[in-house]
């Protein structure tokens, strides 16, 4: 029997955002196309089988109707030949990177080497620029790591990765950055986690640097929009777009953050995303060589929060992201920048009754072994600086300057 559908949770009850600038993610660990029932097996064959599962995934990606679209364990074929052509009809561009060793490899095995995927709403916004983030090949070529043999023995060989895009909403001018990647999952590499964390939060400090001076759109209709007709046979009118936003730091910039860390709450690649930074005393580095990172520390300047973490002192406290027989827990989330961003909504999560039944993920109502997260959030308004009055000290106090 299925479950209850998941309910969206408002959290601003009885607020209008109407006029806000208003956006949704979505954001879902796949499980890619080579699970096995080996690994599973206590998974229906056909509940596990590639063909049903990337269907029920699709479906689930249409009904949600996100802006922003981030999936985890993408393979190259998935991507190219099932996921971007039949997103495409629903208004969707995708942005894709598979992992570092589908460059070794031959075009045929290539194909099932996964990675991150993030799709797009054509008509609400532009793609201003796209960014791999390889964690190993970025750990290696760094002039202040070359000389660590913790960076080769630890890091150099796992070839996760993210993917980092940055966009402009045609309508209101504002712009985002989003980033979603996909981290080590082995629980006994909490030092690799971290590190390539690190390395996310690095590279997306160097992208916002740049794209807070990137240049105003001149030209923000879609091609689809010029000449679209109606249902009705009416053309469509295009909506009046305003003018690019201006940022003036790096950190005003919003920043929306999809990551499977393969890590709880409790962990340090958590603590470092939540808290900004993680000290070189962490036992996490302890005994390790990562360069400036193990000598001094690690921290970033952006002000970010897990979505879902609004919701851990009430009862619809989210109680996994991830669920097989031997793991139940939260280990993929939503950070975004609280400076410029507020959350109005998520997606709940599964009902408890439901999973009273459940050994474990995927199975025919679920088919991945994560589940999916969704977050719609309103832009904050921009505080601009008021200009101060002159102070008036009344007609006698000007006639007095006159005599000086």
């Amino acid at each position: 029997m299925p479950p209850p559908e998941r309910q969206i949770l408002s959290l601003i009850e009885g607020i209008s955002t109407a006029s806000q600038d208003r956006f949704s993610v979505f954001s879902y660990n796949i499980l890619c196309d080579n699970a096995t029932r080996q690994q599973y097996n206590y998974t229906p064959s056909e509940a596990l089988k590639w063909e049903y599962r990337r269907d029920a995934i699709l479906q689930e990606i249409k009904q949600r109707d996100a802006d922003i679209v981030c999936l985890q364990e993408v393979d190259v074929d998935s991507f190219k030949e099932y996921f971007s052509p039949s997103l495409a009809h629903h208004d969707y561009k995708g942005v894709f990177w598979p992992k570092s060793r589908a460059k070794t490899m031959s075009e045929r095995d290539a194909k099932i080497v996964d990675g991150c995927a993030t799709f797009y709403k054509v008509s609400k916004y532009l793609l201003l620029d796209k960014q791999l983030v390889d964690f190993s090949n970025i750990a290696i070529n760094r002039p202040d790591m070359k000389s660590q043999h913790d960076i080769y023995n630890r890091i150099m060989p796992r070839d996760q990765m993210a993917v980092v895009t940055f966009f402009e909403n045609r309508t209101t001018g504002t712009r985002l950055i989003v980033a979603n990647g996909h981290l080590y999952w082995d629980p006994a590499f909490p030092d690799v986690k971290l590190i390539q964390t690190a390395i996310l939060t690095d590279s997306v400090k160097s992208f916002a640097e740049k794209y807070a001076r990137w240049p105003a759109c001149k030209d923000k209709k879609p091609y689809k929009m010029r000449d679209e007709i109606a249902d009705d046979g009416q053309t469509e009118s295009i909506p009046e777009f305003a003018p690019s936003m201006e940022y003036t730091s790096s950190t005003q910039l919003p920043l929306v953050m999809c990551v499977d860390l393969n890590s709880t709450a409790e962990s340090s690649a958590y603590e470092l995303l939540s808290k900004g930074r993680v000290g070189p005393e962490h036992e996490d580095l302890a005994g390790f060589s990562y360069g400036p990172y193990s000598r001094d520390g690690i921290e970033h300047p952006f002000s970010l929060r897990s979505a879902y973490s609004i919701l851990d002192d009430g009862p619809d406290k989210l109680t996994f992201t991830n669920y097989v027989p031997n793991f139940v827990g939260v280990i993929d989330h939503i950070f975004y920048s609280t400076n410029a961003l507020e959350v109005n909504s998520l997606l709940g999560g599964v009902d408890p009754e439901y999973m009273k039944r459940v050994p474990g993920f995927p199975n025919y109502h679920f088919p991945s072994d994560h589940i999916s997260l969704l977050a719609e959030f309103s832009v904050k308004g921009r505080k601009e600086k008021k200009a101060l009055p002159e102070p008036d000290f009344g007609p006698s106090s000007r006639r007095d300057r006159g005599r000086d």
